[in-house]
């Protein structure tokens, strides 16, 4: 009686989904069946990033750290944090320039993580990730798939280094797949256990469709680059113009049937260098905060974390060719207005609007900005109003528009 109780009871708990489940894989266990399973994604398109990629692995493989990067990330297509567990690691995602992302939070973390894109000649993708575990064994696994647009599937292909001979028996062997930024390199570090020879650098360089091995080194050299500033894209658009500034605008996602297309903003010195730094790129995820604009007044948001929820419209200030308004509509319903004031390119600052319907008309004059809203009244319902704010944010006064 007992035993068929028993039975019943973990068959109910199964049923029920009460029995608990391990939401993450061990290492081991991807290491040991990556190469079997091929991943079908949900309409990632012809050119997915890093990070639909990795969500897309983590659905299949889910690991403890790609769920933190992951989580931290959110929709963002860049991040550069601190990782505040630990307090010793880093989140980094750049989905714009070199489609690279990987948290670590130390050298005893189970939870290092690292993954890459790269586009192949032939229209696929090739996505790289790497996935560390120190307990109950040390294991350190690269993964490596082909994303066919055509079909949407991630299919696994045999890693560039698999005939790999280190240059000593023994040695310990660590793999790199977002240092080398600019390059995209794949790195294989090889280094003694006992200190008895020097570290060996193995560079396995992409050459449009797959890495082949290119040199290796006694030394780390980080590649060169032309300076610390970002390339200007190629589609990019000028948009304004200040007496040391150039400022451009470009498509950082394509529209589609459910969303507008996502801009990114950037500044070039007009300086002999020209040097071109990236403001920011607008974040779909990102909350207003209505219930700060105390008074109706406009209050300081953080672009370079993503509080710019959408950047579908860009006009430039006409008497501060350093300030830009932006606006747009992400969730379908409210205009959400912001100006950004970019004179000083390493202390970008700027304020969101409480206005709901958007650009209305700058007073040159009196340097001044009109934003449409709705009310509601009691009898007769909603209702369109012109207010107006100071440049810095400061609410002056609304009148109600005349439709008719």
């Amino acid at each position: 009686m007992r035993k068929t109780l028993f039975i019943f009871l973990c068959f109910f708990l199964a049923c029920c989904g009460g029995a608990p489940k391990n939401d993450t894989v061990n290492i081991a266990t991807i290491r040991d069946g990556w190469r079997g399973k091929t991943i079908a994604t949900k309409n990632l398109g012809a050119q997915p990033n890093v990070m639909q990629l990795l969500k897309a692995f983590n659905e299949m493989w889910p690991s403890a750290g790609a769920d933190s990067l992951i989580a931290e990330a959110g929709d963002r297509l860049f991040v550069s944090n601190d990782v505040e567990e630990g307090g010793s690691g880093k989140v980094f995602v750049d989905c714009e320039d070199f489609n690279i992302a990987y948290y670590n939070e130390g050298t005893t973390s189970d939870k290092r993580t690292e993954a890459r894109t790269y586009s192949r000649e032939n229209g696929h993708t090739l996505f790289a990730v790497l996935l560390e575990q120190v307990h109950p064994e040390e294991i350190e696994l690269c993964a490596f798939y082909d994303y066919d647009p055509a079909t949407g599937t991630m299919t696994p292909e045999d890693e560039p280094y698999a005939d790999f001979k280190p240059q000593h028996e023994g040695s310990i062997l660590t793999y790199w797949l977002t240092e080398g930024d600019y390059d995209q390199d794949i790195i294989i570090v090889e280094t003694s256990p006992d200190d008895s020879y020097p570290t060996f650098y193995h560079h396995y360089t992409f050459n449009g469709m797959k890495h082949e091995f290119n040199y290796s080194s006694n030394e780390f050299i980080y590649p060169e680059y032309e300076d610390d500033y970002d390339p200007l894209p190629e589609d990019a658009t000028l948009r304004a113009e200040s007496d040391h500034y150039r400022f451009y605008t470009s498509v950082a996602r394509p529209a589609s049937e459910e969303d507008p297309e996502v801009l990114a903003l950037w500044i070039k010195d007009r300086g002999e260098a020209e040097e071109t730094r990236w403001i920011c790129t607008t974040f779909a995820s990102s909350e207003p905060k209505w219930s700060l604009m105390k008074d109706g007044n406009a209050i300081p948001v953080r672009i370079d974390s993503g509080d710019i929820a959408c950047a579908e419209t860009i006009i430039p200030v006409p008497w501060n060719a350093d300030m830009f308004y932006v606006d747009g509509c992400p969730d379908a319903r409210n205009i959400w207005s912001y100006i950004l004031d970019v004179s000083d390119p390493d202390d970008i600052k700027a304020i969101q609007f409480p206005s709901t319907e958007g650009f209305l008309s700058f007073d040159t004059e009196n340097k001044r900005i009109h934003l449409g809203a709705y009310h509601y009244r009691e009898e007769g319902g909603r209702y369109s109003v012109d207010q107006t704010y100071t440049i810095d944010g400061r609410f002056i006064e609304e009148h109600e528009i005349d439709n008719e």
